[in-house]
């Protein structure tokens, strides 16, 4: 014989508190394995951290080339009015092409420019100049 609604009801309801029991039961039990963890000590020891290494700073200038690639002069971002002024100068002798190029160069911790000497090897160019050298800068502006 069938089973009345009414019977079957109740069995659903006893099944379903038993799985909420189970389900309470397994709550309380996480909880108390997770207040365990939270209350376990930190260990003292620190894990030594790895310094970054620090990119190499550049800056943009700008160069004047001949046309068998040789540095004609050399200006800073801001100085393209004087570059294009030197190409202007350099192209009325009209013996060679010259052009201007962008290129950016490595600077050292304190500012200065780099300057490469092949083989990957980078020293810092010297900012000393001779008497003869800023004679021959002056004659040629």
């Amino acid at each position: 014989m069938a089973k009345s609604r009414l019977s079957m009801r109740k069995e659903v309801e006893a099944a379903e508190a038993v799985e909420e029991t189970k389900t309470s039961t397994k709550k309380a039990a996480k909880k108390k394995a997770a207040k365990k963890k939270a209350t376990r000590k930190k260990s003292t020891t620190t894990r030594a951290r790895k310094a970054k290494e620090v990119a190499p700073r550049r800056r943009l200038v700008w160069v004047v080339y001949s046309s068998t690639m040789r540095e004609e002069g050399r200006f800073l971002y801001h100085e393209r009015d004087k570059a294009d002024a030197k190409l202007e100068q350099l192209l009325a002798r009209g013996k060679r092409r010259y052009f201007i190029q962008p290129i950016k160069e490595l600077l050292d911790s304190e500012g200065e420019p780099m300057k490469d000497e092949g083989e990957g090897t980078v020293k810092a160019v010297a900012k000393k100049t001779t008497k003869k050298a800023a004679d021959k800068v002056e004659a040629a502006e």
